[in-house]
């Protein structure tokens, strides 16, 4: 059996371990054992499930606490667990985790990129030094993974990539999930109080920073000025949204039409219900739920940071975040979404690659591939 580590910053219910998931699901378990490193106290949404996979959840002390427990915490747990392969998918920030693995000896060390651009608005400075941390990481790893070219061409440099020295694993979908039904539509806007001729906007995020919540409740205000059957459903949890749910319990123009859903499981579902989907991401490594929200029939708004491999569709558009909340608006209200027929873009995404069968089959095989070459 191969014996495989990954590591992630938790398991609350975002892309990167929602992704993993639905990987785990389709590999043969009795080929493959994966545990878990998480960078947090807390128990994960998505804790329990992992662990039904056979999963040992492990926690170590985050870096931004202290970088020496967290090395040697990793190390710790190479060395008891044994494993072939220690993949990574925290970019540079894995740097930690990849002197771990050299250091325990462990012949397969996979570190795995999943964002882009996200230190542009940092200072001189802090790109340096994040460039440095990037190369020695690379230095460490002995394969490259990202979740899109884009991705990758930000971590590795442009170079590995012509080179084929990276592998593009795509952010796959269970498919068959997204199949479109009028009662699970009704169902989800009934459980939401929301009215018939209610207009419903989508954000599937967890509260951070990246993806820009701030600016999205700035568009809805101006929207709501233009339409008021404008509603705005906000969906996932994070450290920032008690902060935004002040922001808006403050405003009396909105206080009423936006929902906070927290942390779901049933995203697919919760898309039924919506009319459009809109995330304003400072910055994306690929952005899955655009995929989501295209394979489910919804027209879609996107910024320019978001890498264009997320198009499948004509639904899609990237506005530039140049634009002010009101040029958005007014966009957005341009569309004429209102009881507009749906249909679903199943065979769009599979066309595309991104089945996820498909997807959890190359990096399965990938696991064997690199474990028979050292050994």
């Amino acid at each position: 059996m191969i014996k495989v580590l990954t590591i992630l910053s938790g398991l609350d219910g975002g892309g990167i371990e929602t992704i993993l998931l639905n990987y785990l699901h389709q590999f043969d378990l009795k080929n493959i054992q994966m545990d878990i490193i998480v960078h947090s106290k807390e128990i994960g949404f998505l804790e329990e499930e992992y662990q039904s996979l056979g999963c040992k959840i492990c926690r170590v002390t985050p870096k931004s606490k202290s970088i020496v427990k967290n090395y040697f915490e990793i190390k710790k747990i190479i060395e008891q667990g044994n494993y072939n392969i220690v993949h990574s998918r925290m970019n540079y920030k894995g740097l930690t985790h990849m002197l771990a693995a050299y250091a325990c000896g462990v012949p397969v060390r996979i570190i795995h990129n999943h964002q882009a651009n996200m230190e542009k608005n940092y200072s001189y400075f802090s790109r340096k030094t994040i460039n440095i941390l990037r190369k020695i990481t690379m230095l460490l790893a002995n394969n490259y993974m990202a979740c899109s070219k884009t991705a990758a061409k930000d971590m590795f440099g442009e170079n590995n990539v012509k080179q084929n020295n990276v592998v593009i694993l795509k952010n796959a979908l269970t498919l068959d999930k997204y199949l479109l039904f009028s009662s699970i539509r009704e169902k989800y806007r009934h459980e939401f109080g929301i009215k018939k001729d209610n207009i419903v906007i989508g954000m599937v995020a967890r509260f951070h920073s990246q993806k820009n919540h701030e600016f999205m409740i700035k568009i809805f205000e101006k929207l709501v000025s233009l339409n008021n059957n404008f509603v705005l459903l906000l969906v996932g949890g994070g450290e920032e949204i008690d902060k935004y749910k002040k922001i808006v319990d403050n405003n009396d123009n909105i206080r009423k039409k936006v929902i906070f859903t927290g942390i779901r499981n049933d995203v697919p579902n919760l898309l039924q219900a919506m009319d459009l989907f809109v995330l304003p991401s400072k910055y994306e490594g690929f952005g899955n739920v655009f995929l989501e929200a295209q394979v489910s029939g919804l027209p879609t708004v996107a910024s320019t940071e978001v890498p264009k491999e997320t198009k499948i569709s004509e639904l899609i558009t990237y506005l530039s975040l140049e634009k002010d909340a009101k040029y958005w608006a007014e966009y957005i209200a341009k569309l004429n979404v209102k009881d507009k027929k749906r249909r679903n873009y199943i065979e769009e995404a599979r066309q595309a690659g991104f089945d996820i069968k498909e997807q959890a089959e190359i990096l399965e095989n990938l696991y064997i591939t690199l474990y028979d070459k050292e050994n």
